[in-house]
């Protein structure tokens, strides 16, 4: 009688642990469409506890676990969000994994297994990826560790050579004196605008159709003649002011300076077009105008035998 008591209070104990809720879990999936290899998607799980951790089983090789959160935690509605990508195309099943509870029972669950299919990163008779190969070692090739040492090597022999050379210099001879350098004369305002004219003529601006462009240089080649000599800037003025502020300046008659400005103005603004000879006849003046103000040359009185030869 006391054996069949003990008996059955057993079963009754056996009884009441296999009667204790399991742990229940529900998982999802999102952005598990059209997956490629490469392709991430989402497998989200919950329970009715609160959930801890996720163990991933060994043998998981035809997926790749990115990242495992924990959203909720520290909750009553603490669960878990794995992120997965693919790594073979095709039909794969993805595994049950073994998900614990945050509570000290320490319970656990399998979640349920789910195939999805991988589309194929490119097609099946498309050859143009392949593996990469292993690096092959070329005929007399060094190992790696040599070639420092060679570096080494012909830096010092660099350094030994220089420093013998250096050795075998000669000293550097004094530099000779140098001539002092000559003195030119400054060029006069008369010639500066000789060389000017000169310089316009060697241009060849009126062969080229510029009649407007060569008459303005003629023109500036008188004023800034005008401004050198005679103190006005007469670039900046008008023909009608360097008229007025040539009274009393100019010892001859200022006239023709005035008609040459005139014939230059005329050209530049009033599209009057001279024949060739009225412009080198213009040039010709000008220069003979410059060189009216070349100084002359001092006359030296006779000596010697021309003192003394006879009038006739």
């Amino acid at each position: 009688m006391t054996k069949l008591r003990v008996l059955l209070l057993l079963v009754f104990l056996l009884s009441g642990i296999t009667c204790v809720p399991a742990l229940s879990l529900k998982q999802s999936l999102e952005e598990a469409d059209d997956l490629s290899v490469g392709d991430r998607f989402i497998l989200n799980i919950r329970g009715d506890e609160p959930l801890e951790s996720v163990e991933l089983p060994d043998t998981l090789t035809n997926f790749h676990i990115l990242k495992v959160e924990e959203k909720d935690k520290g909750t009553e509605k603490a669960w878990l969000r794995l992120t997965i990508v693919p790594l073979l195309p095709g039909s794969q099943s993805f595994p049950g994994l073994r998900v614990r509870s945050a509570k000290d029972t320490g319970e656990s669950a399998l979640t349920n297994r789910f195939r999805l299919n991988i589309i194929a990163v490119r097609a099946q008779g498309d050859t143009l990826l392949a593996d990469l190969k292993p690096l092959s070692k070329y005929p007399l090739q060094l190992p790696g560790w040599l070639y420092p040492l060679l570096l080494l090597a012909g830096a010092a022999l660099l350094l030994l050579s220089w420093l013998l050379n250096r050795k075998k210099e000669k000293p550097s001879e004094a530099p000779a004196a140098t001539k002092p350098p000559e003195t030119i004369e400054p060029e006069a305002d008369w010639q500066a605008a000789l060389r000017e004219l000169d310089e316009l003529r060697a241009r060849n601006l009126l062969a080229k159709g510029e009649l407007v462009l060569h008459h303005f240089e003629l023109s500036l080649i008188q004023r800034r003649f005008m401004e050198r000599r005679l103190g006005l800037p007469a670039v900046e003025m008008t023909t009608s002011e360097i008229r007025r502020a040539l009274a009393g300046r100019l010892q001859d008659n200022p006239a023709p300076v005035l008609g040459f400005l005139a014939y230059c103005d005329k050209v530049k603004f009033a599209r009057y077009i001279p024949d060739p000879g009225e412009i080198r006849e213009a040039e010709d003046w000008l220069r003979r105008w410059l060189l009216s103000f070349q100084p002359a040359a001092p006359e030296t009185y006779p000596t010697g035998e021309e003192s003394h030869a006879p009038l006739r």
